[in-house]
């Protein structure tokens, strides 16, 4: 079996794959990595650590109102809390959870799993911050092209020489819902089967652009709907499985662990100095693949969380929590198990977490990570349809049904392209994302921070 990210490519795309994968390198390795911490810290003691402090007191009450049915909802924007959170996982636990952890641990070293740690651990203020502009600018129109998007604050407040920021972020978010975003899920679903078991790609692209029209056709209530049904079940059955491997030797789990904290700051080396993982591209990694996996600081949040239609404060905190689901659960267990079972400096991608699970578990193992995968694939682009359709109705599209058909044709051609190249063009997009929206996002937490404090920080805290 070939692994996942050694493919043979033909030589017109060398230089293209490339120049796209320096580009990804030049913008991440460290610049963006560390202007990500910087910001993130930043808008962590403005906000007093706010989102950190309330995921406790969030989980609970939303636990305790899970049932609440959507027939009391009247408009389609109009979620639940328990669907906007369930749906937001749906969205975020996709390919970066199986093979996003994977490729950033066999690049990165160990100690990129720490850094994917801190990009959530950051993220989660990002998260609520965004949630709680949304709500304060957003208006009562469910209606509105604003309603429920990030640009619904920063066409409010970014004006003069600055009033393109928003139209260029839905460009952005259009782009990256629509091409990356779709096409990094569909192309490593359709590469991980055809390796493992040999599956045709034509085959694979026409399932799954089928699975996806007969989902994101009905639009935003069937895809709720699908997310509702699909993500409690594929995020239980994939948590059981790692965790049995990692509770089966607790001293080898124990050991992994020091190795991630150990190696976060320092360089790794394995096959007697074959393989040298410099610090900073152990940041680079674990940040840019943290943020790709949880997607906080890129202005998705309140697309979900603001259309939800409980308490605007617990709103806020309930974005911050999605991180924590993510990465701080998902992805670790992901992490762990590759790195104390799997040939981690050898392989790459989808290949070393299914050889990691299939070690233990046997073919069973290789099923389950196949499973998983499509699934986690097929959530990611159905949610993500709905993100770049709100930007594309934001830029004045009004053609939903022929561009949620295009959506579907951009799924169908996924598995085609190189993989390394859909990757690198992922990382990059993701970084202009990053950079047209977290700089708008601390100018208005600072100015707001009086309000942003008042709201979700000292008085939050005398109510509770």
């Amino acid at each position: 079996m070939a692994p996942f990210y050694i493919l043979n490519q033909e030589n017109s795309h060398k230089c293209v794959k490339k120049d796209m994968e320096t580009i990804a390198s030049w913008i991440w390795n460290p610049l963006l990595s560390l202007i990500y911490i910087e910001i993130g810290i930043i808008v962590l003691l403005i906000t007093g650590f706010a989102a950190w402090r309330h995921i406790i007191p969030a989980l609970p009450a939303l636990w305790k109102n899970r049932h609440q049915h959507s027939h009391t909802i009247e408009h389609e924007r109009h979620i639940t809390p328990w669907q906007a959170f369930l749906t937001a996982l749906g969205a975020g636990i996709g390919v970066g959870n199986i093979a996003g952890v994977s490729t950033a641990i066999h690049l990165g070293g160990p100690g990129a799993l720490f850094w994917m740690w801190v990009s959530a651990l950051v993220g989660m203020s990002f998260r609520m911050c965004s949630v709680w502009l949304t709500q304060q600018y957003q208006g009562k129109d469910p209606d509105n092209l604003l309603y429920a998007t990030p640009m619904a604050y920063l066409e409010s407040t970014m004006k003069g020489l600055w009033a393109w920021i928003p139209a260029a972020l839905a460009g952005l978010l259009l782009v990256k819902g629509f091409l990356t975003a779709n096409l990094i899920q569909s192309n490593s679903v359709a590469h991980a089967l055809q390796d493992e078991l040999g599956a045709s790609t034509l085959a694979i692209a026409f399932l799954l652009a089928s699975g996806v029209a007969f989902v994101i056709l009905g639009g935003m209530k069937k895809i709720v709907d699908a997310s509702l049904v699909i993500t409690p079940w594929m995020v239980t059955a994939y948590l059981g499985a790692g965790i049995i491997v990692l509770l089966s030797d607790p001293f080898r789990t124990v050991s992994t662990l020091g190795m991630v904290f150990g190696h976060a700051f320092s360089p790794y080396s394995a096959a007697s100095g074959v393989i040298g993982y410099g610090v900073f591209q152990t940041i680079q990694f674990g940040i840019s693949r943290g943020i790709f996996d949880h997607g906080s600081g890129m202005g998705i949040s309140p697309f979900l969380h603001a259309s939800n239609q409980g308490n605007p404060r617990e709103n806020a905190f309930l974005a911050a929590t999605v991180p924590v689901a993510e990465t701080l659960v998902v992805s670790t267990i992901t992490g762990l198990v590759v790195l104390s079972i799997g040939n981690w400096t050898q392989h790459n991608g989808a290949f070393l977490t299914t050889s990691s699970f299939e070690s233990f578990y046997g073919d069973v193992g290789q099923i389950l990570i196949m499973a998983c995968l499509v699934v986690f694939a097929f959530t990611t682009m159905i949610n993500w349809s709905y993100y770049a359709e709100r930007c594309f109705q934001y830029l004045g599209g009004n053609n939903l049904v022929k561009f949620r058909w295009m959506f579907i044709f951009v799924t169908f051609c996924g598995p085609f392209f190189p993989v390394k190249f859909v990757w690198a063009t992922g990382d990059v997009m993701i970084a202009l994302v990053i950079i047209f929206h977290l700089f708008p996002l601390l100018y208005l937490v600072i100015i707001h921070r009086k309000e942003i404090q008042e709201d979700l920080g000292i008085i939050t805290q005398e109510a509770d």
